[in-house]
């Protein structure tokens, strides 16, 4: 590695170094290194570059093989020269032909300016080529410790999972270096791809950890719900953990849980909570979009990928942002043979002139798609509000689920009720003698309309079930289209 002095530095500040981190990745002493004696081939840099700053191999992530690229920051600030692209590139080419995960541990990996400029620089597009081949045939992970700019953050977008430390973690087309050179423009790294803007505003990193531990755990974790290539299938494990609705006392809880008013809103995570193996929930982007959950769970031990509408933000109505990640996250799980589970409460698609700036028509409809077209087991529950469009891409009726069933609280509308009364009988409800009366009678006739036993009624549902029953029959559920779940390469991911 590099000096001793650079080390220390980063020791005394908490952080781990690049063979620590693949130390902390892997089933203790199952990492073998490939590429140790590599270094670089200029003259002047050759003594200064053991491994020319990157650390390449692989091993174990309970039990099954993962390969790895760790660039270490203690080496010439991290930069990538020809001989750790040529490491890299074989690494990417191993995970592919021999069908493991791969994750890369990036800090200030950018290209080498002294040996990789000018006609070089084409020497560098073998990573964009290497993604591509892999997106979804092996998961790819990318892991942010510190400064990404350029190379490192292209291939950050082309992974499946992308986890950043903060403070610490920057993500963009250029560093700030590069930006005021390039259009004069003066700003910090946290205000250009800082890891909260990335989280939470453009959305293109889905898990942030509060240390360098915490980050390598949460590949650990992530890994755990995905086979090793799209040849196999999730992994299956024992029951991870009671489910609360197992006990007489948390099912009354759940039951009660709803709130029969429709403008009320509670935490659709809690309700999550309370259904899966142990109560756990690996969020995907959760500070993107949080009207919208999207979460790999367990239930009875079968892995599979949660889409939830979440009341306690923009009352649960899907937007631009929830749209995006949902769509990413569908075809994510389709790609790795992971069943997806919907639970419906939306009020619709969020509208306004604010919406119309992303292209909401266009989100919507490529969310519709991408669920339409998902090939995995796909269940629906719906919970309290089904209105419209936006039930449809909660994978309603017509998008063919596996199964579809509803719980007592929920209604099934065009628009929502007020805002059908008001749009069809207006004028009628101006011209009246009394129009709250008319307008309250409007209101509770469309209520009837919308009940879920009408629509039981008419086999528009499965069943009626209430929440403390959700889990069975989930478990049923799975048990019944597990054989559905065939490993073979599918498609490309979208990012």
């Amino acid at each position: 590695m590099g000096s001793a002095d650079k080390l220390t530095q980063l020791r005394q500040s908490g952080r781990l170094n690049a063979r620590e981190r693949v130390d902390a990745l892997f089933d203790p002493g199952t990492f073998r290194e490939l590429g140790l004696l590599a270094h670089s081939q200029s003259a002047a840099l050759a003594g200064r570059t053991p491994a020319d700053g990157l650390i390449t191999g692989y091993g174990e992530v309970d039990g099954r093989r993962v390969y790895v690229g760790s660039e270490d920051v203690s080496v010439l600030a991290g930069t990538r020269g020809r001989v750790a692209e040529n490491k890299l590139a074989r690494i990417r080419d191993l995970a592919l032909r021999h069908e493991c995960a791969f994750v890369s541990l990036m800090e200030a990996g950018a290209s080498r300016f002294q040996e990789v400029n000018g006609v070089e620089v084409v020497l560098t597009g073998t990573r964009f080529r290497d993604h591509l081949r892999m997106s979804g045939h092996v998961p790819q992970v990318s892991a942010m410790f510190g400064a990404c700019f350029g190379g490192p953050a292209f291939a950050a977008a082309q992974s499946d999972f992308v986890t950043s430390v903060s403070p610490g973690g920057f993500l963009g087309m250029s560093g700030p270096a590069v930006v005021k050179v390039g259009v004069g423009e003066e700003i910090s790294a946290e205000d250009l791809g800082g890891v909260d803007k990335v989280a939470r505003t453009t959305g293109q990193v889905d898990f942030v950890a509060a240390s360098d531990r915490e980050c390598i755990e949460s590949i650990r974790t992530w890994l755990s719900y995905f086979p090793s290539s799209s040849h196999s299938v999730p992994p299956q494990r024992g029951r991870s953990g009671a489910a609360k609705v197992d006990s007489h006392e948390d099912s009354q809880r759940i039951d009660a849980f709803i709130p029969d008013n429709p403008r009320r809103a509670y935490d659709m995570a809690t309700v999550l909570g309370m259904i899966t193996d142990g109560g756990e929930l690996f969020m995907y982007r959760k500070t993107f979009g949080p009207n919208l959950i999207t979460a790999w769970a367990r239930i009875d031990g079968h892995v599979v990928g949660i889409v939830a509408n979440n009341p306690m933000h923009l009352a649960g109505a899907i937007d631009f942002k929830a749209a995006t990640k949902a769509r990413k996250f569908v075809d994510l799980c389709d790609a790795f043979h992971i069943p997806l589970i919907f639970f419906t409460d939306c009020p619709g698609f969020l509208v306004g002139s604010a919406v119309e700036k992303d292209a909401m028509v266009h989100a919507a409809s490529r969310l519709v798609n991408v669920v339409g077209s998902a090939t995995v087991p796909k269940i629906t529950v719906v919970v309290r509000k089904a209105i419209g469009m936006a039930y449809i891409a909660m994978c309603g009726r017509s998008l063919g689920p596996d199964f579809l069933v509803a719980w007592p609280t929920a209604r099934f509308d065009l628009m929502g009720p007020a805002a059908g009364v008001e749009l069809v009988h207006g004028r009628a409800i101006v011209k009246a003698e009394n129009p709250d009366e008319l307008r309250s009678s409007l209101l509770a006739q469309a209520e009837v309309d919308s009940h879920v036993y009408r629509a039981a009624g008419k086999a528009y549902v499965d069943d009626v079930v209430l929440p403390s029953e959700t889990r069975a029959f989930l478990i049923h559920a799975l048990q019944g289209t597990r054989s559905l779940l065939k490993g073979g390469f599918k498609h490309r991911i979208d990012p």
